[in-house]
């Protein structure tokens, strides 16, 4: 057996490494395996590999501070203060590998190399990181321009019969050309941010703002001297360029003198300079030039073929149900964000292309909804504890989470079928009204936080769509698991409570 763990106590000093001490020794005396990993004042010590977390059969966090736990997903995990383990460590063990539930179940492995919740693929990482940072920008600015959009139309005053754009001279006018202008500001912020946070993940700080700058040249128009920036691609390059040059200039060995200016002179000036040459006289206009006539084509093929925005919308969506925020998920949630942004970029408001963003924010919340909804209405079969986390499956869809439907997967991975199916249904029918998401919550949720274009009444059908689908998922799990026996399960759950 095989034990790892971290250990940190308030102050950072002693009790750190009494708790490392004594699940040490008591996994010893047990004839275990253990390694923990401190963090105390001095920082991490002894820190675990990949490895070591992926071939334990238990996680110990003895802990007085918060700890991050997203490395352990998909396994056993026991959480409790420095004292609690100090009193009687080989009873936090014994009971750890007895009781400990699967934490998060995020990184289970189905069939072997498909990971669901989250991915161990550094590039996937990378991109995840720089998405991470992106979406809060892309929800505020994507809801702030939507509303002063609307608040745009108006009747024309030559012609009450027709409806203009535009910002009256008014109080409010000016308000909400203000707004208008807000919005923009984040969207032009949006593609240097996410290029930051791609090159952070890879370099760390001193990769940040030379990632950013030349996020923003790549695309800027007027700097590049294009009809339009490099887009997301452009974005992509820069992040994994930056990141990897920072990663290399931090390698030299600066004499001691230079030292102290090393990451907040040398590196960003050397990284902005070169990034600089690069993008302006190398990559900066040919990457401009293809995703200029990229999404011409995509904008093209979206009104000159009605079927369109339903394929890629069905493709969308079904991507957010197979790995429920793993690799497959995040991608499609890149692709989407990064049609939208670019089209706002590079058409504005009455241009841009929402419905692929609109079918991702609707799948997001199908597989745990119809997981929860399974429960209530296919009761016999699902164990108890089942029920227990189809309740919670219920309360994270309403949010967005997908997440939530990770345990029914990892337990029976057919269900993951009945995720794809009725995910790409979702974001089939949303694109095949037309609805358009801004941004906001990805669920019905979104209709009330977050905002919706389109047909007549959008936020309703929004709604009805996700509700839909969710229903077929559930009726999906009853044809799934119709072979599920679990009555003895039950019954012996029945008599527990009796006794």
């Amino acid at each position: 057996m095989k034990i790892v763990g971290i250990t940190a106590c308030a102050a950072g000093i002693a009790h750190t490494y009494m708790a490392q001490a004594a699940i040490e020794e008591a996994a010893k005396e047990l004839g275990m395996e253990a390694k923990v990993e401190t963090q105390g004042t001095i920082g991490t010590e002894n820190e675990l590999t990949s490895k070591e977390i992926e071939e334990a059969d238990l996680v110990i966090i003895a802990a007085d501070i918060n700890i991050d736990k997203g490395r352990f997903g998909g396994k056993k995990l026991v959480e409790i203060d420095t004292n609690t383990v100090l009193k009687n460590p080989q009873k936090v063990i014994k009971d750890g590998l007895q009781n400990a539930t699967v934490f998060g179940a995020k990184g289970t492995k189905i069939n072997g190399n498909m990971e669901i919740g989250t991915s161990s693929n550094k590039f996937v990482r990378y991109l995840m990181s720089g998405l991470t940072d992106m979406i809060p920008i892309t929800i505020a600015a994507g809801l702030l321009l939507a509303i002063a959009n609307a608040m745009a139309f108006h009747p024309d005053p030559n012609n009450a019969d027709l409806v203009v754009w535009g910002f009256q001279e008014t109080a409010s006018g000016e308000f909400f050309s203000k707004l208008f202008d807000l919005g923009k500001v984040g969207f032009t912020l949006m593609i240097p941010i996410f290029a930051a946070g791609v090159a952070r993940a890879i370099g760390d700080k001193p990769a940040v703002a030379p990632a950013f700058i030349a996020g923003y040249i790549i695309n800027d128009p007027t700097f590049l001297k294009t009809e339009t920036g490099a887009g997301f691609i452009g974005a992509i390059l820069v992040g994994f360029g930056v990141g990897y040059l920072v990663k290399l200039l931090k390698k030299i060995p600066y004499p001691h003198l230079l030292k102290p200016v090393v990451p907040i002179l040398i590196i960003p000036l050397i990284a902005t300079f070169v990034s600089f040459v690069v993008i302006y006289y190398l990559i900066g206009r040919p990457i401009a030039a293809g995703m200029n006539g990229l999404y011409d084509v995509i904008n093209h093929v979206t009104v000159a073929y009605a079927a369109a925005p339903i394929l890629y919308g069905a493709i969308l969506g079904g991507m957010m149900g197979v790995d429920m925020g793993g690799p497959i998920n995040k991608t499609a949630m890149l692709v989407s964000s990064a049609i939208f942004v670019d089209t706002m970029n590079q058409f504005g408001p009455q241009g841009v292309n929402a419905i692929p963003q609109a079918a991702t924010g609707a799948a997001i919340a199908v597989a745990p909804l119809g997981a929860g909804i399974a429960t209530i209405l296919f009761k016999k079969y699902f164990t108890t504890e089942e029920r227990a986390l189809g309740s919670s499956a219920l309360v994270m869809g309403m949010v967005g989470v997908t997440e939530g439907a990770i345990p029914f997967a990892a337990a029976n991975p057919s269900l993951i079928v009945a995720n794809t199916i009725s995910s790409a249904i979702s974001g089939a029918l949303v694109a095949s009204m037309g609805i358009q998401f801004y941004g906001g919550v990805g669920s019905p949720l979104g209709a009330f936080v977050g905002y919706t274009t389109g047909p007549k009444l959008s936020w309703l059908l929004w709604i009805v769509a996700i509700l839909f689908a969710s229903l077929i998922n559930a009726f999906l799990y009853r044809f799934f698991l119709r072979k599920r026996n679990i009555t003895t399960q039950e019954v012996d759950h029945e008599i527990i409570i009796e006794n």
